[in-house]
């Protein structure tokens, strides 16, 4: 995503204080699209004005959840300064991820350390060519091929 549009990836070189927020926009905007979590609805639940029965399950897509656009604004766009960012990426509540704090430090680190040592670095395809892994669980790329 960030090589995709030269123009983030400038933008992290010329001001690097964006990388905390550059990564949670990351983690907010290429959410995994496969299965949602379930959840067993013991009760009658109102969503948006539909009533959902009582013992059924119900789906809860995180992707779609973060690109609402009554919680984020212009949330089809990549805003590496957004901020708050309230991101559904790693859960929340009871449910959220443990390893999130070690995750979120392990990309700032990591693209930190790019940003330094490889400005030059491009993608050696075009973003249109990467090839995506597309699953129940989990996505991401097959390969990403760079140069610098």
């Amino acid at each position: 995503m960030l090589l995709a549009d030269r123009t983030r990836w400038e933008r992290l070189l010329a001001d690097p204080a964006l990388v905390r927020t550059a990564v949670e926009e990351s983690l907010r905007f290429d959410a995994n699209a496969g299965v949602g979590m379930s959840r067993y609805l013991s009760d009658d639940f109102e969503l948006a004005g539909t009533v959902l029965p009582g013992g059924t399950t119900a789906m809860c897509s995180m992707a779609a959840a973060n690109r609402d656009e009554t919680a984020f604004e212009n949330a089809s766009e990549m805003d590496l300064g957004r901020s708050p960012n309230p991101h559904l990426a790693f859960g929340a509540g009871a449910h959220a991820c443990l390893g999130q704090p070690l995750a979120r430090t392990e990309l700032q680190v990591t693209l930190e350390v790019l940003l330094r040592k490889l400005p030059s670095l491009e993608l050696a395809v075009p973003a249109d060519e990467l090839r995506r892994i597309e699953g129940l669980a989990v996505g991401g790329l097959r390969e990403l091929p760079v140069r610098w």
